[in-house]
């Protein structure tokens, strides 16, 4: 399975790599200066060889004769400060060239990131059906949006640190092979030994990294579960249980960055260090008569041999950062799709798709199951009439939610049909009543923002609907003084309101956008008796011309509608009655 993984991460890579090509143009000028570096580094070091050849007053072969050609173009003659003068020029225009390139591919890197992370965060918001969410974990997608698009963007920079170090290797073994055949060979041969060393490196690389992948995601739940639930945790007195948990996790996660590090760094110093101790041995004193070569020749063979390994050594450690990162962002596909759904606008919900002017709202044996599951709605047939109020009552877990989910559009029912109908029923996709479907949560999401900000979440409205809204449900008072009004900004989860205030400002903020369909999930339970009563009255009243949706287990509630949608178990069919 993890090996499946792996190749799947490495078979996204290509695509991705064209994604980013094809997406940001500045990558191409990053490519091109990787070629440009690699030019300007191998022209200097090339150097070497007419440096070595100046001083032991040798013929230095082809290199020296295609650098005493070019100088004599330029009217230069080709003497020892001529090669020390060049080298020096080209070796100040590969730091500059290197500085520039660095920082082009540094942008090109943080403008993927900051792309792809914006775009899943997009996705999810727009997109990912609710099934699918309701999956996984929050720190599935904490780490998609966060650590995997992170990762995606620095494979950029891998990619270009392989691609330079590939050439340069090449280039340093080509020049190798001018300057002594011998050495070459072994080289050669000292190579095939280092492969294998790496080799192994890098499985246990991918082995390690999936782990801390999947450690990472349980630790990121674990500490925004645990903010998110901070109250439960504290009343429960769990939080060293929690504590300990998350201890354990980031314990392990470290532990684990550790040892990728360990053969990481391992896998680019091993091979230099055995060349190193090859050449202690081999120009050892026990050695010394049988060496010829003279000191410039090993000072310029040295020189070659170095850059050759030093190529090979960030080539590997790029190669490794690089396959770490491949599985990290194995969802890359995803990732990527995520980037032409922002582009097209496809699930954008101010361009969905929206229903005529429709009477009611009707089900037809409509059947859901979570995967894996029996059914939580089995055959579920109903109709809810504009002009009516209703309450949806049952045990827990009998899909009382479930069916706002569906109504809501954020399930798809497994079989059966939901109907819009005016004159004649016409069966319709339940997406298709996105925004004409509101629900109300009995633990509503408030942000820390202010409270205006709160009630529109993006809506254009006056301040005259607003405190029309808030009216209704009884807080015009209430925010009147607050500190700044309606600019008071809250805390977070809106810990300066009380649960009732909370529910009331979440039914004022589903008012001002004017659904056909309003559902209250238990939406009135923080509010005592009175005010609850003076709410759902007026809600009512506001509600006449539409369908207004009650899930409760408050029969007083029930009491105040028009009929009652009592759902059983599965097996056992609902049973509308007159309130």
């Amino acid at each position: 399975m993890k090996n499946s993984s792996n190749q799947h991460g490495l078979r996204s890579v290509g695509p991705f790599l064209l994604y980013v090509l094809r997406r940001f143009p500045l990558s191409w000028l990053a490519f091109a200066l990787t070629f440009v570096l690699l030019l300007l580094e191998y022209l200097g070091i090339s150097l070497m060889i007419p440096l070595a050849a100046s001083s032991s007053g040798s013929s230095g072969g082809r290199v020296v004769a295609f650098w005493a050609k070019a100088v004599s173009l330029v009217g230069l003659s080709p003497s020892l400060l001529t090669w020390v003068w060049l080298f020096l020029v080209f070796l100040a225009l590969r730091t500059l060239a290197g500085y520039v390139h660095g920082l082009i591919a540094f942008y090109v890197a943080k403008q993927v990131h900051r792309q792809l992370s914006s775009d899943v965060f997009s996705r999810v918001l727009l997109s990912v059906p609710m099934s699918h969410v309701y999956r996984r974990t929050i720190g599935h997608y904490v780490s998609l949006a966060g650590d995997d698009t992170f990762r995606a963007g620095t494979l950029i920079n891998s990619a270009f640190t392989i691609l330079a170090n590939i050439f340069s290797a090449g280039a340093g073994l080509v020049l190798l092979l001018l300057f002594s055949t011998q050495i070459f060979g072994a080289t050669i041969a000292f190579l095939a030994i280092s492969a294998l060393i790496v080799l192994i490196g890098i499985k246990a690389m991918l082995r390690f990294n999936a782990r801390s992948i999947a450690i990472a995601r349980e630790t990121h739940t674990t500490f925004l579960e645990g903010l998110n639930g901070l109250r439960s945790i504290r009343s429960l007195s769990s939080e060293r249980y929690l504590l300990s948990t998350y201890g354990e996790q980031t314990m392990r996660y470290t532990r684990l960055q550790f040892e990728i590090e360990a053969v990481r760094t391992g896998t680019r110093v091993v091979p230099g260090l055995l060349a190193l101790l090859t050449g202690v041995i081999l120009f050892g004193p026990w050695f010394a008569d049988r060496v010829t070569l003279t000191p410039e020749t090993v000072f310029a063979g040295t020189t070659i041999l170095l850059r050759v390994f030093a190529a090979l050594g960030v080539l590997m450690s790029a190669t490794n950062v690089f396959l770490a990162d491949a599985r990290a962002a194995k969802d890359l596909g995803e990732l990527i799709a995520a980037h032409e759904d922002a582009i097209d606008g496809s699930g954008d919900i101010s361009v969905a798709k929206q229903p005529g002017d429709f009477s009611s709202v009707g089900l037809s044996q409509v059947t859901y199951a979570y995967a894996g599951d029996r059914p939580v709605l089995d055959k579920l047939s109903y109709r809810f009439e504009h002009g009516r109020t209703y309450a949806i009552i049952g045990p827990s877990g009998s899909g009382k939610s479930t069916l706002a989910d569906l109504l809501l559009g954020l399930l798809e029912p497994d079989s059966g049909q939901i109907h819009l109908s005016d004159q004649s029923d016409v069966s319709c996709s339940p997406s298709r009543l996105k925004g004409q479907v509101v629900l109300v949560e009995q633990q509503p999401r408030i942000f820390s923002v202010s409270i205006r900000e709160n009630l529109l979440l993006g809506l254009a409205r006056d301040d005259q609907a607003l405190w029309e809204a808030l009216d209704i449900v009884d807080m015009r008072d209430t925010v009147q003084s607050m500190p700044a009004g309606i600019e008071t900004v809250l805390e977070y989860q809106g810990a300066n309101l009380s649960g009732g205030q909370r529910q009331r400002l979440a039914i004022a903020r589903a008012l001002l956008r004017q659904p056909r369909v309003l559902i209250l999930d238990e939406a009135t339970s923080a509010l005592d008796s009175g005010t609850r009563d003076i709410v759902v009255e007026r809600i009512k009243r506001r509600f006449s011309a539409g369908i207004l949706i009650f899930i409760t287990h408050d029969h007083k509630i029930a009491d105040l509608v028009d009929e009652v949608l009592e759902i059983q178990a599965p097996s056992r069919s609902p049973s509308p009655t007159s309130a």
